[in-house]
């Protein structure tokens, strides 16, 4: 008896592994044909029916002009159960190996409606797909992409848990996941014909961001980069380096649409340089919106509540006549706060401000608060603040090489006080300065002796009656430059008051 009962016993485990045997083959046949069918190449398979895992090795695939190339791919802990009751995708593991994409990221036509009607059509039907880990290990990149310029990533690996894609639903962020690691090394990615953008390392965890080394570099020198440019407006060549970002706690959210939060923001040891050959320049066209238009118009919903600046340098050069050098501006020793970067109509503290402390030049202390709401359709801001102890050497660093004109003399004080909209602006300022001595240059730098007496036969001289006060009224904003642009014609209004 004992002996038939071992025998059924035997009988029913040879056919279970037969069974399991021949679902392995005709899985693997099955998902061959189907990974044939797709293009996709690869040098072996290894599936395991009855826990759900399938591995490939030396995985090989192109779609159009880009190549992935994968040591191994491997899905893991597939859910039949899931897919039979709910028609759900469910895995407990994928995890990629050596990834690499090469080849070119092609421009593609618009697509028409018929194309899109169809394509939403067969998301729809896409199966909800969910992943309880994912673990994508040495991924590199080495494309050209739809502007033909390269982009470089030497490693990225990337760790997701609980992920969950759901296409049926209509966000702009059709999947949510529970935990992420992400670590980016050697990011490089040209974006014109002068610039690149690079940076050393990026960790990306949970709610953090970490950014090691970010650098914009130009490609071309200063006195050749306005011929690479594809048109000659205003454009200015950037060198951005920045040693240290760290952004805290992100919060993406979907709602009505998309909407993402950050509570800080901080930019340390940052240096940033633009120079501006401005002897090339056509008349701007180009309007350039102020900061609260173009956060306002954003199509999403952002709530930064604090940036810091610390321990940074700003450098602008412009190159305006030939023969002289460039002017050059100089913000040493720049912190900078910026708090409430919110463009939702229904927050409650409706102001932007922006804080800046910096020494101009190296030497003269700079303050500088600006207010403005972003939701204001007017533009409405207000900029104020002072600058101390201006010698005619470092007011002259801009002005004699732009102008042709050379200060002697110099500013203690000045404060200013400016508000205004996208169209215009007013307001006042305070100056004590002494001894002032404007002398016009003719272009081989002699002094026009002539039209420098008759200009300081107009210059007033403040040590006799104290601080100038002026008013500044029916400033004009120039709409193709900046709000920086727009505070300096305020100032220079300011300035020819008070000195004439």
């Amino acid at each position: 008896m004992n002996k038939k009962l071992y025998i059924k016993i035997a009988l029913i485990i040879l056919t279970v592994i037969i069974l399991y045997k021949v679902a392995d083959i005709y899985g693997t046949r099955k998902i061959d044909a189907f990974l044939k069918s797709k293009n996709i190449a690869y040098k072996d398979v290894s599936v395991n029916f009855l826990l759900g895992n399938l591995s490939l090795k030396d995985v090989k695939y192109q779609k159009d002009s880009l190549h992935f190339k994968a040591d191994k791919i491997a899905l893991e802990g597939f859910s039949y159960i899931n897919y039979l009751q709910n028609e759900e995708l469910i895995f407990s593991d994928l995890e990629t190996d050596d990834l690499k994409i090469t080849g070119n990221f092609l421009h593609q036509p618009k697509k028409t409606d018929s194309i899109k009607n169809k394509e939403n059509t067969q998301a729809k039907k896409l199966p909800k797909i969910k992943i309880q880990e994912i673990d994508l290990k040495d991924i590199e990149i080495d494309v050209l992409k739809s502007d033909k310029f390269p982009l470089i990533v030497k490693n990225i690996s990337i760790e997701i848990d609980d992920f969950e894609l759901d296409t049926i639903l209509k966000n702009s962020i059709p999947f949510k996941y529970s935990d992420i690691k992400t670590s980016i090394v050697g990011f490089e990615s040209q974006f014109s014909e002068v610039q690149k953008v690079q940076f050393k390392k990026l960790n990306f965890e949970t709610d953090q961001i970490m950014v090691d080394s970010l650098e914009i570099v130009p490609l071309k020198s200063k006195d050749e980069y306005i011929y690479h440019l594809k048109q000659k407006t205003e454009e200015e060549l950037l060198t951005l380096v920045a040693k240290e970002i760290k952004v805290d706690n992100i919060q993406l959210t979907q709602k009505d649409s998309m909407s993402f939060s950050i509570d800080n923001i901080l930019f340390d040891d940052v240096f940033f340089n633009l120079y501006l050959d401005a002897t090339h320049l056509q008349k701007r066209t180009r309007i350039k919106s102020l900061y609260s238009k173009s956060l306002r118009e954003l199509p999403f919903d952002i709530d930064v509540k604090k940036i810091d600046i610390i321990n940074s340098e700003i450098v602008y050069e412009e190159y305006t006549k030939k023969g002289n050098d460039a002017g050059i501006l100089v913000f040493d020793d720049l912190k900078a706060q910026i708090q409430n970067i919110n463009n939702n109509e229904s927050k409650v503290e409706k102001l932007t401000t922006v804080n800046i402390q910096s020494k101009f030049m190296e030497t003269s202390p700079l303050d500088i608060t600006w207010t403005f709401d972003i939701n204001n359709k007017n533009d409405d801001f207000r900029i104020f603040g002072s600058l101390m102890n201006v010698s005619s050497k470092n007011m002259s660093a801009f002005i004699k090489p732009t102008t042709n004109v050379k200060i002697e003399g110099q500013i203690h004080k000045m404060y200013f006080d400016f508000e205004g909209n996208n169209n215009v602006s007013k307001g006042k300022m305070e100056m004590d300065f002494k001894n002032f001595d404007i002398q016009v240059l003719d272009d081989e730098k002699n002094k026009k002796t002539v039209l420098s007496w008759v200009i300081n036969l107009f210059v007033k001289d403040s040590s006799k009656n104290g601080m100038v006060k002026v008013d500044v009224k029916e400033v004009e904003r120039n709409k193709s430059k900046s709000i920086w642009n727009y505070l300096w014609i305020n100032i220079e209004k300011g300035l020819q008051k008070s000195l004439l």
